[in-house]
């Protein structure tokens, strides 16, 4: 038998009242390196970006415009919805303050899963691990007092998920109306770990200016090492005007509290009624593995007019001359592929085979470490330093006469 509720964070109305619904801001998380990159992003997707800072953004919008960014953020990995915020020095004052600052039934069913992400830093709350289970422990205490029952907890992709942020003794909790990463757009084949992350791979087609320029140059874009596909498929999609999250599953932003159907609807009708076809022989790709091509083709299959793109089995040194292209990729460097030896030779190779085979071409060879660039032995045009994951890498323009 449920008990009566407390008083939490109410509007004039009595329904719950949370920072996001008052003032219409949110956090983005994106990964370090593309700030600013993201930040150009929202702002062309139509929101006002507040501040950037480390791994992330606060911007405001209104609900359409935070639907739009939620479906067509290529940079953006996650959105999180500010519930509360407090001054917290102690564990004790956490507890004490997520029990009795927020109706967590207006959130969470009881038949519902939930999860947790926390970020702790400079503060006297050093532990995230521990102060992720203070958080848990106090929601589920106000069920039980209320439900006599807990709901499910899982550490991760829960129906429900929650973000702890504390730093300088400042606790942020957010809800997080994306529910898993944004990198998952939906078209990687299952159990294949790709050492190339969606987003990042949005970031190297975003900086090669091809998708903006193309009209102009009619250059058709070439990965002459493929691997799983991941540059192809966001260039497809860029050039085609197709939405990050096309594919995604959306059944979590549904079954979250506040959510509008027919503004997302109206977005979505929209924005996809802006997709156009892919030109012929405009993008395409090779690599020296079978597997790889094949995966590459079940991935692009997938989105729209991937079928379209012509992948071949051939090491890049075998490759016919290809003048004339803007070519984009991303060589193995023996850190998550597993080989190290010969990788020096390899990006020697990959530059004499640029100045030979790929007259009047802009190169972008994202080089797993700044000490592989002067393998190359070309003449970067600029380089420019992005993360994938943990790992530092170069992106390197290189201009072919």
């Amino acid at each position: 038998m449920r008990l009566g509720k407390k008083s939490f964070l109410m509007n004039d109305l009595g329904m719950p009242s949370f920072e996001f619904q008052k003032n219409h801001k949110y956090f983005a998380q994106v990964a370090g390196s593309v700030e600013k990159h993201a930040a150009d992003e929202l702002r062309a997707l139509g929101a006002e970006v507040v501040s950037v800072i480390s791994r992330g953004l606060r911007f405001t919008c209104n609900t359409e415009t935070l639907y739009h960014v939620i479906y067509c953020s290529r940079l953006v990995q996650r959105i999180l919805a500010p519930l509360f915020s407090f001054q917290c020095h102690s564990e004790k004052y956490l507890y004490h303050t997520v029990r009795n600052n927020c109706d967590w039934t207006s959130l969470i069913k009881l038949d519902q899963c939930f999860s947790i992400i926390t970020n702790v830093m400079s503060s006297k709350i050093n532990n995230s691990l521990y102060a992720g289970q203070v958080m848990k422990d106090a929601i589920c205490d106000q069920f039980k007092q209320i439900y006599q029952r807990r709901p499910n907890f899982q550490p991760r992709d829960g129906d429900v998920v929650l973000s702890l942020y504390i730093n300088d003794n400042w606790a942020t909790i957010a809800f997080d109306l994306t529910g898993t990463s944004m990198h998952k757009r939906g078209y990687r084949t299952a159990g294949h770990d790709a050492p190339l992350q969606e987003t990042l791979a949005a970031t190297v087609i975003r900086l090669t200016d091809w998708v903006k320029n193309k009209p102009a140059q009619n250059l058709p874009l070439y990965d002459i090492m493929c691997g799983s596909g991941t540059l192809l498929a966001e260039a497809l999609m860029q050039v085609c005007c197709i939405p990050a999250g096309y594919l995604r599953n959306y059944a979590y932003l549904w079954n979250t509290p506040y959510f509008q159907e027919q503004t997302w609807l109206s977005m979505k009708k929209k924005v996809d009624s802006q997709i156009i076809p892919l030109v012929p022989d405009s993008i395409m790709g090779s690599d020296l593995s079978p597997e790889c091509v094949e995966i590459t083709r079940q991935n692009l299959k997938k989105i729209p007019f991937g079928e379209k793109i012509k992948v071949s089995v051939s090491p890049f040194q075998e490759l016919p001359k290809i003048p004339q292209r803007v070519i984009v990729t991303n060589p193995p460097y023996g850190i998550r592929i597993g080989v190290k030896n010969n990788i020096p030779k390899l990006y020697q190779e990959l530059g004499d085979f640029l100045k030979q085979k790929c007259p009047q071409s802009e190169a972008y060879i994202l080089c797993g470490k700044a000490e592989l660039v002067p393998e190359l032995r070309l003449r970067a045009h600029w380089k420019k330093s992005l993360k994938n994951g943990d790992l530092e890498t170069k992106l390197v323009k290189i201009k072919i006469k």
